[in-house]
């Protein structure tokens, strides 16, 4: 039986997207009677309004996180601030504006559940789209935001039994549905578990090797340059550093590094989980979905210039589990690499951590309880409904489906 599920998510940094691709990948892999709407909800705003409320995310995140910090906090208070009350009533009035855009999609395709990875406009369809159909919020981070736990949402998927505790702690009521912790949902690929052999041999690097990589998530954020020059006495390392999306930087370290043998310089590389499994640690901000794919490769992390908020906490789910380390003095980053090498198991141990955190399935479990949900739900088609004549009627119908 055919079935339509609708996921949504905003281009505001990149989790949010891989994770709604993550649902779409596996949806197409393992649901082929499962039709998929996909789209992202800054494409019902005007153009120089996505570019504007992504390119704030940017900035924020590169060159003011004491202001994303001012922002995340206040409107993570229950009691809301002038700041936060101010923001709240600008997103209620964008997204009522534009919501009929949504609702025109969400009509013409009917889905039976929708799935959305981000908060942006949420709280509008929530209020104006009718029809009795779930509406689930995943999360893309470690912890959760209270924007995320809008008590009307059918249920949520969180990525850790310490943001299912949040939900409960907001006391919801039992008519809000349910909280499953299945983890953050990331690309299939990482479900297929690679060993450090053949992952160096795919790369080309010695078993023996010292192979560091450093990342600055998908928005290439945080101070990868600096972070490299501590390590620039290592010539017998490997060093591969990774800019994600952010062409300057990628130009910018390209040029600085080109007369060093050992360092290469990518963009947006496909074969992470290879390098994850094959890197002897991975240098990296604590963005939610790069670290859930970090954490299923099993790979030992030193933290770089988390963002206040949700990189913050994140952070400190990861350090409270033993599966990473937060640098504080990036000039050191080199040095404390070099302790953490002379340290007998130690980054084994941070490997071990982190596997044990990670949830490649995530995004299976995720879909497959969807999908039961859906296929249990009494459904009556357009067909059965014009031969309805009234709610007496309509009442037989549902019961002699029971």
């Amino acid at each position: 039986m055919e079935r339509k599920i609708a996921l949504f998510y905003a281009s505001v940094g990149t989790g949010h997207k891989a994770a709604a691709f993550a649902l779409k990948e596996w949806c197409e892999a393992e649901h082929p009677n499962v039709e998929i709407f996909c789209k992202d909800l800054l494409d019902y705003v005007p153009s120089w309004m996505r570019r504007a409320i992504s390119s704030s995310y940017l900035f924020m995140a590169r060159r003011c996180p004491w202001l994303w910090d001012r922002f995340y906090k206040s409107t993570d208070n229950k009691k809301w601030s002038l700041f936060s009350a101010f923001w709240k009533d600008i997103h209620k009035i964008i997204s009522n504006i534009y919501i009929h855009r949504l609702l025109g999609d969400m009509n013409k395709f009917l889905p039976d559940a929708v799935l959305s990875t981000h908060f942006f406009g949420m709280s509008s369809l929530l209020d104006n789209w009718g029809r009795d159909v779930p509406i689930y919020f995943v999360d893309t981070d470690f912890l959760s935001h209270r924007l995320q736990r809008d008590p009307r949402f059918s249920g949520w998927f969180v990525g850790s039994e310490e943001a299912a505790r949040q939900h409960r702690a907001d006391n919801l009521p039992a008519s809000a549905g349910l909280i499953k912790n299945f983890g953050i949902p990331i690309s299939m690929a990482y479900a297929s578990p690679i060993c450090v052999k053949e992952a160096r041999e795919q790369l080309g690097v010695g078993a023996n090797a010292v192979y560091v990589l450093i990342a600055g998530g998908g928005i290439g954020a945080g101070s990868l340059g600096e972070v490299t020059d501590s390590m620039l006495g290592k010539p017998k390392w490997r060093i591969d550093v990774i800019c994600g999306e952010n062409s300057k930087l990628y130009e910018s370290l390209r040029d600085k590094y080109y007369p060093f043998k050992n360092i290469s310089v990518h963009g947006f590389v496909d074969d992470l989980r290879v390098r994850c499994a094959a890197c002897d640690v991975l240098v990296i901000k604590p963005g939610g979905l790069s670290i859930a794919e970090a954490a299923s490769a099993g790979t030992a992390m030193l933290f770089l210039d988390p963002l206040p908020g949700q990189e913050q906490y994140n952070c400190e789910y990861f350090l409270e589990r033993g599966a990473a380390m937060r640098l504080f003095e990036i000039r050191r980053t080199g040095e404390v690499l070099k302790e953490l090498l002379e340290l007998p198991g130690k980054l084994d141990t941070m490997r071990d951590n982190a596997r044990a955190i990670g949830r490649p399935s995530a995004a299976q479990n995720i879909l497959s309880f969807v999908t039961d949900k859906v296929d249990n739900t009494i459904q009556i088609t357009p067909d059965k409904y014009s031969e309805l004549a009234d709610i007496e009627s309509l009442k037989q119908a549902v019961s002699s489906q029971d």
